[in-house]
């Protein structure tokens, strides 16, 4: 079991770059990567739901993380995104990725079609049986339909030696309770980033940021001061960077939101693919009050 790396800090959950026809822009996704990472992100994490591999091809998925993780390798962790509605697909996925080097894996519960929690339990068990390194499944009920609830986590905890972190989007109440629940052995990364503050206070490790795409800098250095304990530095900070974080996730077009941020402080990674649209005139406005007040504009 490959189990060297620890994971935790600012995870940027990377955008993809598309051409003007929507075909994949490999240079400037590179160059996008690069630019989060030298702004001081400890990690990347290449094909999530920011990354719209749901709306890419087979051979675009392949493609994007055999290039994504080949350039990030060995400069910062990099995670891979292995979902699928399937188990049998998910594996593959997940397999594909660990092929290609990736030095973990973040795994979104099977979408759309309605699970038990022995289904769920089955499902990454049996994931987490065919790979040989992290596994960090990703808890969205919104996108997914189905909850991995911190009793789920317990016995994934106890039984799968590979599943040591948990992607958490639903609260703070169920950060703690999924810290108590598991005596502290599962790892939580706060996977909204508006969860980024509270959740390292409550014992998380990490956190899944979409705004990190915009602002890596200001989430590093933000998770810096909450490292070292400067909490009244890191409140003063995490209250000018909450309207970024409210824009990225309360709002249903975080894609949208962030491929406009990035376009807007000379970071152009095009537009999302169809049929998510761009970001409106009236978005826009929003976001370039919220990036003045940052300075990042």
């Amino acid at each position: 079991m490959r189990m060297e790396k620890l994971f935790e800090g600012v995870y940027c959950v990377s955008v993809t770059a598309f051409k003007e026809d929507e075909s994949l822009d490999e240079e400037r996704t590179t160059a996008h990567l690069d630019r989060v990472i030298k702004a001081g992100v400890d990690g990347v994490i290449i094909g999530g739901s920011t990354g719209e591999f749901a709306g890419l091809s087979e051979k675009e998925r392949e493609r994007l993380l055999r290039v994504g993780i080949e350039h990030v390798k060995g400069k910062v962790p990099v995670l891979a995104g292995g979902m699928a509605p399937s188990t049998r697909e998910t594996i593959r996925w997940c397999r594909f990725a660990e092929d290609a080097g990736a030095d973990g894996l973040m795994i979104v519960s099977p979408y759309y079609g309605v699970l038990t929690d022995e289904g769920l339990y089955q499902h990454f068990k049996a994931v987490s049986e065919a790979v040989h390194i992290p596994m960090m499944p990703y808890n969205n009920v919104e996108t997914s339909g189905n909850d991995l609830n911190p009793d789920l986590l317990v016995r994934l905890t106890e039984n799968c030696k590979n599943i040591q972190y948990i992607k958490e989007c639903v609260d703070t109440r169920r950060i703690q309770n999924i810290i108590h629940g598991t005596k502290g052995k599962m790892k939580v990364f706060t996977g909204v980033d508006d969860l980024l503050f509270p959740g390292f206070l409550l014992g998380a490790v990490g956190v899944v940021s979409g705004a990190a795409n915009i602002a890596p800098a200001i989430a590093a250095k933000l998770h810096r001061f909450l490292k070292e304990k400067n909490i009244e530095e890191a409140r003063d900070l995490w209250y000018k960077y909450l309207p970024l974080a409210n824009l990225a996730e309360t709002s249903k077009l975080w894609i949208s939101y962030i491929k406009a941020g990035c376009e807007m402080v000379g970071d152009p990674v095009g537009k999302p693919r169809r049929p998510l649209m761009s970001a409106s005139e009236e978005m826009k406005q929003k976001l370039r009050r919220v990036l003045k007040d940052l300075e990042l504009i």
